[in-house]
């Protein structure tokens, strides 16, 4: 009866050790993907800041016909060093809570030069509709840029209040983080009071990492990342690339546990034949 009831909790605590080890797991991947660093990070890993500049000129280049503003003025105005600053400001900015500092005081010299010049060769008389139009061009050419910057939508999702919500379940799985790390060690002491430690930790390392690799190995093998369909070239890159870093996280960190958790299955198989022979040699000499 003792035996059965030892089993019973073995088996218990092993799938508790499985849901522990994924949970963990979990809130770190959270707690490491929700940070400004690693979003920067990602930015430049999926050429986040070239694709967002093209992406910038081409839409001013497009805009021409309404505009009539060519895109070499643009081009001063918004280089790619200040689409990167932005990108980073623009995230930063977020993560502190504060109001973003972006300079755009090139593209109101630029484009007020360009106008002055046009106005000169033009003999445009400087009255109120140009006043108007060149404060229309660079409220454009500005909110364009910004626009174009926010890599993340981090305003869209600022307007929609998911930020505020993003922001209280990081903070609820940092506060939370350690308590896991507990309750994961103090399953694993349970394991070891219970003698046969070595097979069933090497048992939850396994089924951990069976349950973490299946999905992402059929993700890779279905190639269902690159399948999402986003209009915007810049997002469909930094989230795809994003999405297929997460995924091979997943994929290594399975691979391990379940390296692990074979060898630990193996080093218990090998420990108790070596105990049965020793069983089978000590028999043998006593009869």
């Amino acid at each position: 009866m003792k035996n059965k009831i030892t089993s019973v909790l073995r088996i218990l605590t092993c799938i508790l050790t499985v849901f522990a080890i994924i949970g963990t797991f979990g809130i770190i991947m959270a707690d490491k993907v929700y940070t400004p660093e690693y979003l920067i990070a990602q930015a430049a890993n999926t050429n986040t800041y070239d694709n967002a500049y093209n992406s910038l000129m081409k839409r001013f280049s497009d805009n021409y016909s309404i505009s009539n503003i060519p895109i070499d003025v643009y081009e001063k105005s918004f280089t790619q060093e200040w689409m990167k600053n932005a990108v980073d400001e623009k995230i930063n900015s977020t993560f502190e809570k504060r109001n973003e500092v972006i300079d755009c005081s090139a593209s109101k010299e630029n484009i007020t030069e360009y106008f002055e010049t046009y106005a000169h060769e033009e003999h445009v008389i400087k009255d109120e509709t140009y006043e108007n139009k060149l404060a229309e061009s660079i409220d454009y050419a500005q909110k364009t840029a910004l626009n174009e910057a926010d890599v993340y939508s981090l305003d869209v999702m600022k307007r929609a209040g998911i930020l505020n919500k993003l922001s209280s379940y990081a903070e609820l799985v940092r506060k939370y983080k350690y308590t896991c790390f507990g309750g994961l060690a103090v399953l694993l002491l349970i394991m070891v009071m219970l003698k046969r430690s070595i097979y069933w930790i090497g048992t939850a390392l396994f089924s951990s990492g069976m349950l973490l690799l299946i999905p992402s190995v059929i993700i890779k093998a279905e190639n269902m990342i690159q399948k999402f369909s986003l209009k915007n070239f810049t997002t469909y890159t930094l989230v795809t690339g994003t999405l297929n870093s997460l995924n091979d996280i997943v994929l290594v960190t399975g691979c391990i546990l379940l390296g692990l958790g074979i060898l630990l299955i193996v080093i218990h198989c090998i420990f108790s034949r070596h105990k049965d022979i020793k069983l089978q040699i000590s028999d043998g000499e006593n009869q």
